[in-house]
């Protein structure tokens, strides 16, 4: 784990817990859209990510956005 201020270089699905489902969210999407948010460019409107086999597991993928979007103050949920 990153000390406070650093940079954390684990790849999004460890920092986050993600983890592999049946059917879940396209894991490349959320990738790229949670490196967006971080980077202080949310997307508007409410965010939508294609269902595919064996993406990422939804409920987490929900509560990681939905704590992000809170935390740089971006409107919309997941």
């Amino acid at each position: 784990m990153s000390a406070p201020g650093e940079e954390d270089d684990r790849p999004l699905y460890e920092q986050f817990g993600f983890r592999i489902a049946r059917r879940g969210y396209d894991r490349d999407q959320v990738e790229a859209y949670i490196t967006r948010l971080r980077g202080g460019a949310p997307p508007a409107g409410p965010v939508g990510f294609d269902l595919v086999r064996r993406g990422y597991e939804r409920g987490r993928v929900d509560e990681v956005i939905a704590r992000l979007r809170h935390e740089v103050g971006s409107p919309g949920q997941a």
